[in-house]
């Protein structure tokens, strides 16, 4: 970053996510919007305002990568997604690693704990910060800031602590994205189809790593991490956002990752997740309507944490917020922060702006002592 002036973003993929992301940066006190990277014709040469129902800003979208990174900016905002295509995914980050940009992202779900993640793309990336001088955080809400940020934090306020539970309780029956909602997850599909996720490796390689975050970050060694699935099967015909849930057909999942140390559950991340309110009607609830994030800190004391998003009437933009503004407000930071690939341990305690005041992304007297690398 020159000298005081704000960062400078590319964002690149204004989609089912990222357009949430182009709506804050545009909106952003303190962030100046400098280019923009879709994949479709029909977005091409379009002003970023246009794409996300805001006032038009000057900054035209492109096609043309080399071009976009050839700008003067200080960081890429990458949220095209990575669920289908994570070595692509990696290969685009990793281009704009070693083009001298800074990289925030959601796409590299393991990447919220480079030290956990695959051996093969932390190389790669490690090689393209190091190329670049520059560095990377991947983050969200779970895995993510719902699960290492809130974890770790309540862990100060306890003398003993036992065990630590992430749990994510939620319908997704409001998400219209059925790629991922039947295709990947395996929602709407007899119990016997091959959907990714219901692959117990694939899950592992995806969630345990933040298990293992929030295991070393309160320095527990784990022997390994368990993997389960359940599945609950629809008894009727009913219609969601994504399309129609058959009878016989999975309407609910629930899957569970133990971090196990001397033979105890010590570290635990569980998802309960429901296609339609009606769905698993026995599984645990949220006890907000629209669901949420729990944390349990069992110790001395106990505490539990419930955690619910809301939109201003349209909670599934809230949502949307909740996934890139963790990652949007850490840029600061991750400018600051020595070349490397970072993760929660890494970064000093990550603030965002409030009206009227003067953001600058992290809390200044933390922020030397706090990053690490």
């Amino acid at each position: 970053m020159a000298g005081d002036r704000n960062p400078r973003v590319i964002l690149w993929g204004p989609g089912q996510v990222g357009v949430g992301a182009l709506r804050a940066v545009i909106a952003r006190p303190g962030l100046d919007l400098v280019g923009v990277v879709v994949h479709s014709a029909a977005k091409d040469g379009k002003d970023a305002g246009a794409l996300c129902g805001m006032p038009e800003t000057g900054v035209i979208a492109t096609r043309d990568i080399d071009a976009a990174l050839a700008l003067d900016a200080d960081v890429v905002a990458y949220f095209a997604s990575g669920d289908y295509r994570y070595a692509e995914a990696a290969q685009d980050i990793a281009r704009c690693l070693r083009a001298g940009k800074n990289v925030v992202c959601t796409s590299l779900v393991p990447m919220c704990y480079p030290p956990a993640a695959d051996r093969e793309t932390v190389e790669l990336l490690e090689r393209a910060c190091e190329e670049g001088q520059t560095s990377l955080f991947n983050s969200g809400v779970d895995p993510g800031w719902a699960n290492d940020v809130i974890a770790l934090t309540m862990t100060g306020f306890a003398s003993r602590v036992d065990t630590i539970t992430m749990l994510e309780l939620l319908d997704y029956g409001p998400i219209n994205q059925p790629e991922i909602m039947f295709d990947f997850m395996g929602f709407g599909h007899p119990p016997d189809h091959p959907a990714p996720l219901f692959d117990t490796t694939r899950l592992a390689a995806l969630w345990a790593p933040i298990v293992h975050l929030v295991a070393d970050g309160v320095g527990l060694p784990l022997d390994r991490v368990d993997t389960a699935i359940e599945k609950w099967l629809a008894t009727e015909r009913y219609e969601v956002a994504s399309g129609w849930i058959e009878p016989g057909t999975m309407g609910g999942m629930r899957f569970r990752l133990a971090g196990i140390a001397d033979g105890e559950e010590r570290v635990v991340l569980e998802h309960v997740t429901r296609m339609g309110e009606q769905a698993a009607p026995d599984w645990p609830r949220h006890p907000s309507p629209h669901g949420g994030y729990r944390v349990i800190v069992d110790g001395l004391p106990t505490y539990t944490v419930d955690i619910e998003m809301h939109g201003r009437g349209n909670n599934m933009r809230g949502l949307t917020y909740a996934t890139v503004m963790r990652e949007l407000n850490a840029i600061p930071a991750v400018i600051a922060a020595p070349p490397g690939l970072l993760s929660t341990l890494d970064l000093p305690l990550v603030t965002g702006p409030v009206r009227g005041g003067h953001w600058t992304g992290t809390l200044p007297a933390t922020a030397d002592a706090l990053v690490r690398r």
